[in-house]
């Protein structure tokens, strides 16, 4: 999921530091999930409402621990947004659009995507096209616009290489 984060913010011309603060907050986003219960955290059934507040503490959790450990503001306020969603419908804060510092809008797309294209516990990986398909269908209200356009120029442009390298 680092990778393709790194990958959308290239994809959306951040520059090297840029880039690598993306990269810290990418690699550390769920670390708040140490601090949920294994009763929930691998709960195989739906979380019940009570189980959902627990749940969404990790954000605010992990973003306090980076803090407290000296990671940049930048990353850290990644870390405590990256369940925010375009709407202003996510946690913790309720942010909406620009609100939400542009290295959580782009976890949040990595995130997704790598959610949805990946086996889990509960459901079986989805094809690649299949959770592009399910990012549009959310764009604007869950996901940021511009994140999934960078996801999928990025997808667009690494099958063109693939082309250009089959040619060669």
């Amino acid at each position: 999921m680092c990778a393709l984060a790194v990958e959308i913010g290239d994809e959306l011309q951040l520059d090297d530091e840029e880039l690598a603060l993306l990269s810290a907050a990418a690699l550390f986003h769920d670390v708040g999930k140490l601090t949920i219960p294994d009763s929930i955290l691998l709960k195989r059934a739906s979380l019940t409402d009570a189980e959902w507040v627990v749940m969404r503490q990790h954000s605010e959790s992990g973003a306090e621990m980076l803090e407290r450990m000296g990671l940049d503001e930048c990353s850290v306020e990644a870390v405590r947004y990256h369940h925010e969603r375009f709407d202003g419908s996510g946690y913790p804060a309720g942010l909406a659009g620009a609100e939400i510092p542009l290295a959580a809008r782009i976890i949040h797309v990595a995130d997704a995507f790598d959610s949805m294209t990946s086996d889990r516990v509960y459901r079986a990986a989805r094809p690649i096209l299949e959770a592009i398909k399910e990012l549009r269908f959310g764009m604007g209200e869950q996901f940021c616009p511009e994140c999934v356009r960078a996801l999928e120029q990025h997808f667009e442009n690494a099958a063109l290489r693939q082309v250009a390298t089959a040619v060669v």
